[in-house]
């Protein structure tokens, strides 16, 4: 019985994580903040790589980095580009 469980709470988590990425990523194309929009994909890229999603992660991982290089720093904030590494995941 909770393996049935299990399997239902990852089916709500992807459902759950679809409805967000949609919403979230329209709003920021309405409104063209293209640095927000690699910053929600870099965490989507975490919450569906913590899902088993593999593809997808990488998917919005390399879109996001693909962003931040074409958008640069907002303005004002220092470069610290040792904070993008990825070390692990």
């Amino acid at each position: 019985m909770s393996d049935i469980n299990e399997i239902r709470m990852q089916v709500m988590w992807n459902r759950l994580i679809s409805v967000v990425e949609e919403q979230a990523l329209t709003l920021c194309a309405a409104i063209g903040d293209r640095h927000r929009e690699a910053a929600l994909r870099n965490n989507l890229a975490d919450l569906l790589h913590a899902s088993g999603q593999q593809e997808a992660a990488m998917a919005h991982l390399k879109q996001a980095v693909a962003i931040f290089a074409a958008v640069g720093e907002p303005a004002g904030v220092p470069g610290q580009p040792e904070i993008w590494k990825l070390v692990e995941w």
